[in-house]
């Protein structure tokens, strides 16, 4: 064959834009072979070839894969499954920026976490009354009455896992939950369990899912650790000295966990709630 009507692989590339390793990865992945390779090993392409190249290389930059391509090119060469590739693409692009905008919306949530705790830790062990939306968490049980940090860190992360499984990141808190009416018995902690409040409300198979209802609520911010129920002892007392009754059970949302720990307050930094009868 005479190379006169064949142009050379970098100036094929270079006509539509893309690299000399770009075709070749288009040669060996089946899309698009030279016309002719001379014995020296050169690659030659054909001016004919332009415009294969050229809707290749348009479908690859709107994220169609080079196994989608090739399988286009070999066996259904026609407008109708272009536009069924570019309609799976398109629908493939819309759910991941859905995606993203709720993943943006978790950062946004853990960015008020974070950016709110000094302020409270300036109002920790003082009691406050505070309205709260309605909320939903995953739900896990203490393996026991008698719990350790290693217990608790096994039994968060159940839920952490479960939450991460559903495709959502615990960017509204987390923290345990506590039995009302078990505080003041033998067993303070029977019931008890870690929670992780849903950023969202989705399904999280698998997982049992609590609400914390809308309402009023009576809140202390202090430092404890999560099975430690000084606070929500200390804020239950001030609830009945003011006739205050409790409606539910105790929730208690770590905003700062061991991470955190410092020489002056070695526990978690956490707000203990307990709504209001109404």
């Amino acid at each position: 064959m005479h190379t006169k009507d064949l142009v050379r692989i970098s100036d094929m590339a270079a006509m539509v834009g893309v690299s000399r390793q770009t075709l070749i990865l288009y040669d060996k992945n089946g899309l698009l072979h030279p016309a002719y390779v001379n014995g020296a090993g050169y690659r030659y392409y054909s001016l004919d070839q332009l415009p294969y190249l050229r809707l290749i290389c348009l479908l690859k930059s709107t994220g169609v894969t080079l196994a989608e391509i090739r399988d286009f090119l070999k066996n259904h060469r026609d407008a109708q499954t272009v536009a069924g590739l570019l309609e799976a693409r398109s629908a493939a692009i819309r759910a991941e920026v859905a995606s993203l905008e709720l993943q943006a919306e978790e950062i946004d949530q853990l960015i008020g976490l974070f950016n709110h705790v000094e302020a409270h830790q300036l109002a920790a062990d003082l009691p406050q009354v505070r309205w709260r939306e309605a909320r939903k968490a995953i739900y896990v049980p203490f393996p026991s009455v008698e719990m350790t940090p290693q217990r608790l860190h096994t039994t968060l992360m159940t839920a952490w896992g479960q939450l991460l499984d559903a495709g959502m990141i615990p960017s509204r808190g987390f923290g345990s939950i506590v039995r009302a009416d078990a505080i003041n018995t033998d067993e303070p902690l029977a019931g008890a369990g870690s929670i992780v409040i849903l950023p969202h409300d989705r399904e999280v198979p698998g997982a049992q899912v609590i609400d914390l209802p809308a309402g009023v609520y009576t809140c202390m911010y202090h430092y404890d650790m999560p099975y430690d129920l000084g606070a929500d002892r200390r804020l239950l007392a001030w609830m009945a000295e003011r006739g205050l009754e409790p409606e539910g059970d105790v929730v208690d949302r770590c905003l700062l966990d061991s991470v955190f720990h410092t020489v002056e307050h070695a526990a978690d930094f956490s707000c203990v709630e307990i709504k209001v009868r109404a």
